[in-house]
């Protein structure tokens, strides 16, 4: 009987010993080129769940390189091939698409011409929009009440959601199972400083929960931003570093339910970032 609860306090050391070690936050940052950080975060604290982020941070009062949009209109790539074929330096994941047969489902205008209109039935995918402006400027913008349309001042439009944050405030969220659930999300967001952060958060796995949307919008506050769009997340969610793995991918796509950097999916657009 005592050599039995002697091999149960050993077990019950290991399981805390392993269960402490999974839970050892760990942060790690550097640059990745001219005015970029990339940063990458593996915590309990930030919600009551593990996670694991990976955020860029881009300082746009001295970034001297560009921020443009990859797409496709009828077939699906991964982030990390579009970054390639384009000689990135970074790409996250762009906005909601068919995955039948690829293509936007929400409006994108690519250098001056529109290449998709919104066919999202849902209004929550298209509250907002990543938006870069014929001067050069990174901005979200909000939904106007006559809906996406062409406009000539913008170069770049990609509309997505929701709408986390916009000019310092809060937005409301719908209460439904989309915004609720915890999920690997992709998000980009301005601070008031002029940072530019595109962020992913991994998910569906026991070293990753995701972000509920109101979790996600209170992370990107605490971050600085005073604007933040939720972009498309899921088995979508990547982040594409040039170098830094066989890929290029850094986060841990959830599509083949593994916390490894092999589970890429296929998508219609991404943010990229060129030196």
């Amino acid at each position: 009987m005592k050599q039995c609860r002697v091999f149960i306090l050993i077990l019950l050391f290991f399981a805390v010993s392993c269960s402490t070690r999974e839970l050892v936050p760990e942060y790690r940052t550097g640059n990745i080129g001219e005015h970029i950080r990339w940063q990458v975060i593996r915590s309990s604290q930030i919600t009551d769940a593990p996670l694991a982020v990976n955020i860029l941070d881009i300082d746009l009062s001295a970034f001297e390189g560009g921020i443009d949009i990859a797409w496709r209109r009828d077939t699906l790539v991964k982030t990390s091939v579009m970054a390639r074929e384009r000689e990135a330096l970074a790409a996250v994941n762009g906005s909601f698409f068919d995955m039948r047969v690829g293509g936007a489902v929400v409006y994108l205008q690519v250098d001056g011409r529109k290449v998709a209109e919104n066919h999202d039935r849902h209004t929550f995918s298209n509250s907002g929009a990543y938006a870069l402006d014929t001067s050069g400027t990174v901005t979200i913008l909000k939904k106007p009440d006559s809906g996406w349309r062409y406009s000539p001042a913008f170069k770049d439009v990609m509309a997505s959601g929701p709408l986390m944050i916009y000019r310092d405030t809060h937005c409301d969220l719908d209460p439904i199972p989309f915004n609720l659930r915890r999920h690997p999300r992709t998000a980009v967001g301005i601070t008031g400083n002029d940072h530019l952060l595109l962020l992913t958060v991994d998910g569906r796995t026991k070293h990753s929960a995701g972000m509920t949307i109101p979790e996600l919008r209170d992370y990107m506050d605490s971050l600085g931003c005073t604007d933040a769009l939720n972009l498309d997340g899921g088995g979508s969610t990547t982040m594409y570093i040039r170098g830094k793995t066989p890929t290029g991918v850094v986060n841990c796509p959830s599509d083949n339910g593994r916390f490894d950097h092999d589970g890429e999916r296929r998508v219609a657009n991404a943010v990229i970032v060129l030196e």
